[in-house]
Formats: structure tokens, sequence, C-alpha cells
């Protein structure tokens, strides 16, 4: 079955922001067997952008697949379309990888973001979905697509204090460099750092899942690597009761919102700028903010080391090396954790 779908998401407000999280609303779901396609023409974040990053969810994954692709509108039309990830909870079964060599004059996919030739304001979703026709029926649950603009100079924050200060959640702690092959594992050891977190919350030890099998769910064979970012939020999202999606903030008060509010963030970094060097490899590094102290100095889950994961850096230097991700997070909750405002429209996922 093919369809298209228009989508009026234009009257966001229109308030000056180099990101956005627009969630797609959900008009398509699996099939019995088989697939089907449908795609969601001229979705308008209300931002004029040169980056997207989607991201998926669906419950009984084993038995379901999804093809994300992309396209934008280009000076003699459309662009083609550019696929942003291949994913199932058995890849065995169905291929779980990004797809590489795409570049041409409209655009190019970074492993899991798409990147315009040319700043646009709208955007073309397709979506496939593929059922392998057994018990327990898979079933999306959310589509979202993260929107930023990454020419636009960062503003760093600057406050002598903030009712959001003084918080701390304890988030247990796992070590990246504990497991085989823990070099490449920040990302899957955060994604299980926080289903161990939410496993104690809910009381539901069936979701706690250690680094390798994690690792395991979230590898891409074509990137080589555990770090596909809607690999991991799709993995946690794939548990019933919890939604993830791949998000990029406007500042770090946006953080310090949600740590407030009991929720920890996973975000992206370049972990020789957080250390105090003045510059960074290439390559990210992720970890967790669990909360604020008092003066604002931002607390952490590091996994980087063997011992000692929980951290401070200095606040002027996480805001500098988050920098190197475009302010990259990993948006990891449950279905029924009561969400704060969101005033930049960058974490309104449910």
């Amino acid at each position: 079955m093919v369809g298209a779908v228009a989508l009026g998401l234009a009257a966001l407000a229109n308030t000056p922001s180099v990101a956005r999280l627009v969630r797609v609303p959900l008009r398509v779901n699996f099939p019995e067997t088989g697939e089907v396609h449908r795609e969601f023409n001229n979705i308008k974040p209300g931002i004029t952008f040169n980056e997207v990053i989607p991201s998926w969810n669906f419950d009984n994954a084993a038995n379901g697949a999804i093809r994300i692709e992309l396209r934008v509108n280009t000076p003699t039309g459309k662009s083609k379309w550019f696929v942003l990830g291949d994913w199932s909870g058995d890849k065995d079964w169905s291929p779980r990888q990004s797809t590489e060599k795409q570049k041409d004059d409209d655009g190019n996919v970074l492993t899991d973001t798409f990147r315009a030739a040319k700043p646009t304001d709208s955007v073309d979703l397709k979506v496939t979905l593929k059922s392998r026709g057994q018990s327990p029926q898979p079933k999306l649950k959310l589509l979202t697509l993260c929107f930023s603009d990454t020419s636009s100079v960062h503003e760093y924050e600057s406050w002598p204090t903030s009712p959001y200060w003084g918080s701390l959640t304890d988030v247990p702690q796992r070590a990246q460099n504990n497991y085989p092959n823990g070099g490449v594992l920040c990302s899957a050891t955060s994604t299980s750092m926080l289903l161990w977190h939410y496993s104690k919350v809910l009381k539901r030890p069936e979701i706690d899942h250690d680094v390798p099998e994690v690792e395991a769910n979230v590898w891409d064979p074509v990137y080589d690597g555990a770090g596909n970012w809607p690999f991991n939020t799709a993995y946690f999202g794939s548990f019933s009761g919890l939604r993830a999606c791949v998000s990029r903030f406007t500042s770090i008060e946006d953080l310090e919102m949600l740590t407030k509010a009991g929720i920890p963030v996973a975000c992206s970094v370049s972990l020789d700028i957080l250390e105090g060097k003045n510059t960074g490899r290439q390559g990210g590094h992720l970890v967790i903010v669990v909360g604020f102290q008092d003066d604002g100095t931002p607390i952490f889950n590091d996994p980087a080391f063997k011992t000692g994961v929980r951290k401070t850096y200095k606040r002027d230097d996480f805001e500098r090396a988050w920098c190197y991700s475009d302010r990259t997070v990993y948006l990891m909750v449950p279905d029924n954790k009561k969400l704060p405002p969101d005033p930049h429209k960058v974490w309104s996922f449910r």
C-alpha cells in the first residue's frame, strides 16, 4: 500500500531557534504481513534548517522492521530519497544498518543524520514498515524528526543562579571499559545505564540490559560501531512503556529543566574538550547529565572510565564539548513520566 499524507506543521511558533523537534502523526502502522509504504509530505518545523535526524520506536521489534527515507525541495523539483536507516529488533531476519555513499548535489547522509546542501524549510518523509507475520504484532508508537541549523552561532548561558540547580538523579553506574570492545561503547553503555535506572524506577527488572546486550542490538555494521544515535533510541523505545528519540537542544537551560524534573539526559560531546583541552579529536563521546550542583556545575555519569563513573566537569568546558555535536541528546523516558513545559519545542515528543 502506498499513500501520501500532507502535514500542516508550520503553525508552530516562529521564535528564533537553532533546533526543533517535530512528532510525526502516526497515520501508518505495520501490516499483518509483508510491507507498507507511506509518504509524509511538506513537513515544516517552523525554522530554516540544514540537518535532520529521524527517530522511531515500535513495540515487539523482533517481528518488525522499518526503513526511513528523506528528501528535500530543490531548484529543479525534488531531491532523490536519502536512506536514513534500516532497523529491526532481529537483524538476522531484516537488516539493521545505515547506508553510505549517498552524497550528491542536494545533500548527504552522515550515518544517521541528513545534511542538506543548502538550507531549507521543509522535508518529505517516507516510511516503510515490514512485518514478518508472527505474533505478537509490531506496533509503531513514535516517529520524530529533529531539525537543526548547524550554521547558527552557539551562545553560552551565564547565570548567577538558577532555580534548576541543586538536583541529582542517582542513575546507576556502568563503565564501558569493563567490557570487551569497551573503547567504542560509550553510547551503548549510556543507554544501558538509563535502562537500568528506569528498571529500578518502574520496578521492572526485565528492562535492565547490560552493555553487551545493548551493543548487540544497536550495532551498525556499516558505521562499524554502536554509536548510531537513532539505533540507540530505537532499542530503548522498543520496550513497552518506554519512549526515546534523538533531539538537539538550544541551551544548557534545557538540560537544567529536565534534570530538575528528574529526567537524566544522555549528551553527545567531545571528551577532549570536556576534559578542558582546547580542541577535540574526531569522534564523539556519550555522557549522561544527572543533575547540577548548587553553583550550576553539571554532574555526569561518564562511562569512559573503569571506576569513578560519577563525575563533574567545568560548566564552560561541558558547553563547548556539547556544541561539538550541536547539542545532540538522547531523550529516554517512561510513557508515564511527566515532562516539564518545553519553551523551545525540543523535547515534546509524546
